[in-house]
This record gives structure tokens, sequence and C-alpha cells, in this order.
């Protein structure tokens, strides 16, 4: 695998995480009142969504690119 394929795929999942943490305080946060966030949270998730789905299909296409390898 590419070094920098492999980096690019660790930051990747690095921001994932944390914007999938930042949607879950601002959940919490609008339902213990603060509605003032209630567009941030709508634009987050879009932007966790699409992070999510190209870390996912990008890791698939590693995954799937390795080859097998065979008995000894």
């Amino acid at each position: 695998m590419n070094g920098s394929l492999k980096l690019f795929l660790i930051v990747l999942g690095a921001v994932s995480g944390m914007l999938i943490i930042s949607q879950l305080v601002m959940g919490l946060l609008i339902v213990n009142g603060q509605a003032s966030l209630i567009k941030a949270h709508q634009h987050s998730g879009y932007l966790t969504v699409a992070c999510s789905i190209l870390y996912l299909g990008l890791s698939l296409m590693v995954i799937a690119s390795v080859p097998a390898q065979k008995d000894r």
C-alpha cells in the first residue's frame, strides 16, 4: 500500500471519529436546551456523513486490493 494513502486514511479516519463525537456532544446540548446549535449540528452532520462514507469506501478499496496470501 502506498504510504501517502495510508497516512491519508489514518487522518481521514481520525477526522471522521472526531466529527462523530462532536455530533454526539452537539445533540446532547440541543436536547438540553441549546437550540442555537441546530444549524451547526445539521451542517456538521452532512460533513460527518461525507467523511465517513469516503473513509469507508477508500478503506474497503484498499482492503480489496490486498492480494491473498498463499499457505506455506
